[in-house]
């Protein structure tokens, strides 16, 4: 068989698994059972690594928290501290090491079919589903600087074994999510990308020149596949600008390598600003972001650190042996944080902002980096989405599965169901975050 179409075919196929991967139109419905006179919104965002042993963290019961998150201390009214919660699903069924089973489980909470496929939604998916409205896009997906990307970086999944690959640079995230929203806005491509010529359009005609070589049963996905190339082709045709002022567009100044370490801050704000504007303008009502890869290949140069993440993980060569540069790092990391709430607490919605109406999920797949812990997790639920969260506390859950704390983050969604991912590790929502 010749070379060039078997590869044309695997590009063919992987294009019918990422229809559903990306999952970029709406479902047509509301799942939501509670009115709201604004509209609610969650961004995950992903940090590699997770915390360390003896890490300054918060504790529960008090306020401080923490040298850690030092940076957003200002925010602890609008911020809920829950510690102690157990990836269970992490240790059943198939997976690699730490962290390639870790990322694939944190947000599905079911067991993987393999090695390499997660073995279920993720909970942002499902809630985008439900929330979705008329949006243009269920969710965006977005990322920085991740280096390879095998299961270690692949957290978003929109079915079994189907990873929502997240896009990376700012400018095609632009391009496809905010490109044409204000009428007259010129969209700051990358050299040589644009969307005048349309990528729809251009896949459409690549796969009407394979279909004769495609058996029948490709051809029946085939199919399928145009059908939703056409149907994403006509909503996007039909989407409104937002006549609101208050749609604001980031300004994404000149292209840069977004591979490059040094941008990986800069990268990571204008990500942020996307989703904030995104979903500022009516584009999207669920984002995430994920920054790098669990097993951290950033070497973190610009904070005069030089040690790769994975390295400080594990002490490797006697690197970090007092932690100090580890907390050097995720005070960094804390810096991040404070600058997308700023963003979201700058958007006025009703009686209160942006992110008063949102949850933001600062989530990490350890809670013992050297040991690939998962168990007595410490994630940050920042925002109350319309006041359904109890916010301001911080709070020891006891062991609960993050199962639950996911079920919780659905009910507060309008999504009644009482468990989330594998129910075998459910016992319900918990009760103490509201």
């Amino acid at each position: 068989m010749n070379k060039q179409w078997m590869l044309s075919r695997r590009a063919l196929l992987g294009g019918l698994a990422a229809t559903g991967a990306y999952a970029l139109m709406p479902r047509g419905f509301n799942k939501i059972a509670r009115a709201q006179a604004v509209p609610t919104r969650l961004i995950l965002v992903h940090v590699p690594e997770g915390m360390w042993s003896g890490a300054p963290k918060p504790r529960a019961g008090g306020t401080d928290l923490g040298t850690i998150f030092e940076a957003v201390q200002k925010w602890q009214s609008k911020i809920l501290v829950v510690d102690n919660m157990n990836m269970e699903s992490r240790d059943h069924g198939p997976g690699g090491d730490g962290h390639h089973r870790g990322v694939p489980h944190m947000f599905t909470c079911t067991e993987m079919q393999s090695e390499s496929q997660a073995g279920g939604m993720s909970i942002d998916q499902k809630i985008g589903n439900a929330i979705s409205g008329d949006s243009p896009f269920k969710t965006i997906n977005l990322a920085v600087r991740i280096v390879y990307g095998d299961t270690n970086s692949t957290s978003i999944w929109s079915g079994p074994g189907s990873v929502v690959k997240p896009e990376q640079s700012p400018w095609r995230a632009f391009d496809r999510y905010l490109g044409g929203v204000m009428p007259g806005t010129p969209t700051p491509s990358e050299p040589g990308y644009s969307l005048k010529k349309s990528v729809l359009d251009s896949a459409l005609a690549e796969t009407a020149t394979l279909r004769s070589r495609l058996t029948s049963t490709d051809q029946v996905l085939l199919d399928t596949y145009q059908t939703s190339l056409r149907d994403i082709e006509r909503r996007l045709g039909s989407i409104t600008p937002p006549t609101s002022s208050g749609c604001v567009l980031p300004e994404l100044g000149g292209s840069i390598d977004i591979a490059a370490e040094g941008n990986y801050e800069h990268v990571g704000k204008l990500q942020m600003d996307i989703l904030v504007s995104a979903m500022q303008c009516g584009v999207t009502r669920v984002g995430t972001l994920a920054f790098g890869n669990s097993n951290d290949q950033c070497a973190y140069s610009w904070l005069g650190v030089n040690n790769i993440g994975h390295d400080l993980a594990h002490n490797n060569n006697n690197c970090d042996p007092s932690g100090s540069k580890k907390l050097t790092v995720y005070k960094w990391y804390s810096t991040m944080l404070d600058h997308l709430l700023t963003k979201l607490d700058s958007v006025q919605e009703g009686e209160g902002t942006m992110l008063d109406n949102t949850a933001v999920v600062w989530a990490s797949e350890f809670s013992d980096s050297n040991g690939h812990n998962a168990n007595r997790l410490m994630w940050l639920l920042a925002g109350n989405v319309n006041g359904y969260f109890n916010s301001g506390r911080i709070l020891d859950v006891g062991g609960k599965s993050l199962n639950d704390f996911h079920t919780s983050l659905q009910n507060a969604f309008g999504i009644g169901d009482t468990s989330f991912g594998n129910p075998a590790y459910c016992d319900g929502p918990l009760s103490a975050l509201t």
